[in-house]
């Protein structure tokens, strides 16, 4: 499965509060906050395994000279690969930059800094919903890829029972990375359901102003 390693998230454009029609604007703020939990769920989720990662490479160092040509090893590797391209997505940025855009940030930096206890100012364009749902799209489908081949080979590792010791090392690691991609699987569906309704809210509600102001104006 090919998926882009690096793709850096696109200018955000932020558009003011009232390119949206004002009966519109309460699902908006029922909508973030729910996104909001789950930036902050992701975030923290993928943290972790990035933390668990890191240990998976310094055992795979560690090892890598006596069992190297080893079936399991090899697995272990490929793991590791899967790993750093999940890594790489860098999805819980991109969702960071979307949920900065509704408060007229561009970068993910005022997402650590402020705390967004006031109400949304401005809203990104349908392109920069677009380049989000995506990507969460793409990440989706390597989570599901990288969860059913930690399940299914280090299953068949531990039934081997060649190098016990080291495999059930591996294997302790793996059912933690197993674990916090499924939570992160979990969150990533619902900021698509709920990225994919601001879209469809927004999309309405800036057409809505924009034909009311031409009629003003004829």
């Amino acid at each position: 499965m090919r998926v882009e390693r690096v793709r850096p998230t696109p200018a955000i454009t932020c558009l003011p509060r009232s390119s949206v029609s004002i009966h519109l604007q309460k699902d908006v703020d029922v909508l973030l906050k729910e996104l909001k939990p789950c930036m902050r769920h992701l975030r923290a989720t993928l943290g972790s395994y990035t933390d668990e990662l890191r240990t998976l490479e310094r055992l795979y160092y560690k090892n890598a000279n006596q069992h190297r040509t080893a079936l399991f090893f090899k697995r272990i590797l490929e793991t590791r690969r899967y790993g750093q391209r999940l890594v790489a997505l860098n999805i819980s940025e991109h969702v960071d930059c979307l949920y900065a855009s509704f408060f007229g940030l561009t970068t993910t930096l005022g997402v650590n800094q402020k705390p967004f206890k006031g109400t949304w100012t401005h809203v990104p364009t349908g392109t920069d919903m677009s380049f989000v749902l995506e990507r969460i799209s793409v990440a989706c489908k390597l989570l599901d890829k990288v969860s059913e081949f930690l399940y299914v080979h280090f299953t068949l590792a531990m039934q081997s029972g060649a190098f016990v010791q080291f495999i059930v090392l591996f294997s302790a690691l793996s059912s933690r990375m197993f674990t916090l991609l499924s939570e992160a699987l979990q969150v990533l569906r619902n900021s698509s359901r709920i990225c994919d309704r601001l879209l469809v809210v927004l999309e309405v509600g800036v057409t809505f102003v924009l034909v009311f102001c031409v009629l003003i104006r004829y």
